[in-house]
């Protein structure tokens, strides 16, 4: 088993003699890497860079508390946090003295459990074991949850970012536009004579033909700040952050051209091929304007567009106000 493949758990101790001999007995277990530390700003740094899945923690160190220590470490997990859950590393104290106050205090500052020297093998081993046992449970439940939100932010049919992400990812961008002073654009499309093309080729067609104009539009977004949704049926959104109305301009165009160029036959669309309409608004976002204002304006001229005989894009003069 190589080191990339072992749980590092972190051994503070002011003790070199005691930091020693915790990490040869922890060294017996073939999982498991030990790294020592002899004073708190070590070990900060140390639990910064490796990520310990472990802390064996002296509650006496030169130059801090092993509580305060605690506190800064579970202060430091709470903001890595990701999709809502907080990161946790076991912690156990070690200490000479058993003080039933500071016992408390350990675990209220974030501490699991108390071991008090000189530490038996047999008991700190069934320890490290069974702390390591529910970190990787915790690990798993976090991997869940990822993947469930992931899910929950993704089209089933298109497996590009559904109306819940588009929403949400259109709330934080019109806030940094607003901090940046920048522009933003939308451009709001959908697929020509969608409901002829089902009625003559049927649902299972309509699907593929979905997920194809979906990865295509999707491909048609250089920048990673960009975003394409399934805006829902035949219908997709784009969010463009930092974008004026001659960028998203070509950006739309790039997409009906992708589109069209699936060459996918529709007996009743237009030049017998499948097509897409646009839409597109651009404005300065501000605290006086709402983005439900661009995303209609958007949507008003991707009509006009399909007034205008479809396959084409329309820009929203009115609408921009950068």
């Amino acid at each position: 088993m190589d080191d990339t493949e072992r749980q590092t758990v972190l051994v503070i101790d002011r003790s070199a003699a005691h930091r020693t001999l915790i990490c040869e007995c922890l060294a017996q277990l073939p999982e498991i890497r030990p790294l020592g530390a002899a004073t708190g700003a070590e070990a900060f740094r140390l639990y910064q860079r490796h990520a310990p899945s472990m802390v064996l923690l002296d509650i006496a160190l030169y130059d801090t508390d092993g509580i305060a220590l605690a506190k800064e470490i579970r202060t430091l997990e709470s903001s890595l946090g990701h999709s809502g859950l907080a990161n946790w590393t076991p912690i156990i104290f070690l200490s000479t003295i058993q003080d039933e106050e500071q016992l408390a205090q350990g675990i209220l500052a974030g501490g699991d459990d108390f071991l008090y020297k000189p530490i038996s093998e047999v008991v700190l081993l069934a320890k490290v074991r069974a702390m390591l046992r529910i970190a990787g449970m915790q690990k798993a439940v976090h991997e869940a949850h990822r993947k469930l939100k992931e899910t929950s932010l993704l089209d089933g049919l298109t497996n590009i970012p559904n109306r819940r992400h588009f929403d949400e990812t259109l709330s934080i961008e019109w806030k940094r536009c607003i901090r940046q002073e920048s522009p933003l654009s939308i451009i709001i499309g959908d697929v020509d004579f969608f409901k002829q093309f089902n009625d003559l080729y049927g649902h299972q067609a309509g699907d593929t033909c979905l997920r194809a104009v979906a990865g295509a539009l999707n491909e048609s977004l250089f920048r990673v700040e960009d975003t394409v949704a399934r805006y829902g049926g035949e219908e997709f959104a784009a969010i463009l952050p930092g974008t004026d109305s001659h960028g998203a301009l070509a950006v739309a165009e790039r997409m009906r051209r992708s589109a069209r160029e699936l060459g996918i036959p529709h007996e009743q669309g237009v030049g017998g091929l499948v097509s897409c309409s646009f839409g597109i608004a651009t404005g300065l976002p501000s605290t006086d304007l709402a983005p439900h204002q661009l995303l209609q304006a958007a949507d008003s001229k991707l009509y006009g567009a399909k007034r205008a005989g479809r396959n084409r894009v329309a820009l929203d003069l009115d609408a921009i106000f950068a």
